[in-house]
């Protein structure tokens, strides 16, 4: 009975260990977000994936049509890196800026880029999705996909393949509404999204990682898993 009982302890303290490993391997991942409405719809991309990771931490700094040019004369986005504590934040520029304006995305995306690498945090660039009412004016996803990729290939920064992820849906299934006309995200487009980032921030899959916002099937949760793994290429 003696042995019965140290076993059950060492059993006991085993198991302990094991859960106190899995805590403190499960660090918190603050992430910080500065956009514009397409951030914000439909509740927030952060708060999408805060669902699918529950180490990720989000804060937002967010305002309707603005610019990372704005975002940095206004001053709010920048006293929110300064404040430091971030892994990531997350640039979301105005949806046609990459095209109509595209050396001031650049511009602003290093001075961004040069303040979060100082609070010892890491840039991710959101690369945004073609916008119905602005293809004929040339935002389109190639376009847009080229303007992120040479900016974060020259910051070396991560960039979460949103726009990709967009196309290749509405390739695969063109019923599926991802943005209204203007370009903002539905709930589909704004989970798929959280989707990229997931992938983008944790360098693997989000296959398995459902959310539990019961606006999304478990079956479209798992069909935007798959099209987030395909176009991160995991």
């Amino acid at each position: 009975m003696r042995t019965q009982g140290v076993v059950r302890l060492i059993l006991a303290l085993f198991v302990a260990v094991l859960v106190l490993s899995s805590i403190r391997g499960q660090a918190a991942t603050p992430t910080l977000f500065i956009g514009n409405s397409y951030t914000d719809v439909n509740g927030g991309i952060d708060k999408q994936l805060e669902g699918l990771a529950s180490s990720i931490a989000t804060s937002r700094q967010t305002a309707g049509g603005y610019t990372l040019e704005q975002h940095w004369q206004e001053g709010g986005a920048l006293r929110a890196i300064r404040r430091g504590g971030w892994s990531y934040v997350v640039l979301q520029e105005q949806s046609q800026r990459p095209v109509f304006a595209q050396q001031k995305f650049y511009q602003f995306a290093r001075e961004f880029d040069r303040e979060i690498r100082a609070g010892g945090a890491q840039t991710i660039l959101l690369m945004t999705w073609e916008r119905p009412d602005s293809v004929r004016y040339g935002v389109t996803t190639a376009r847009l996909a080229a303007a992120y990729t040479a900016i974060g290939t020259e910051l070396g920064a991560k960039v979460a393949p949103a726009g990709l992820a967009f196309a290749r849906s509405l390739h695969e299934r063109p019923e599926l509404v991802l943005y209204s006309p203007d370009g903002h995200p539905t709930i589909y487009g704004t989970y798929l999204t959280a989707c990229t980032l997931y992938g983008t921030i944790f360098a693997r899959s989000p296959i398995g990682d459902r959310s539990s916002d019961t606006r999304i099937t478990s079956k479209m949760q798992a069909y935007f898993q798959r099209i987030a793994a395909d176009s991160l290429g995991y």
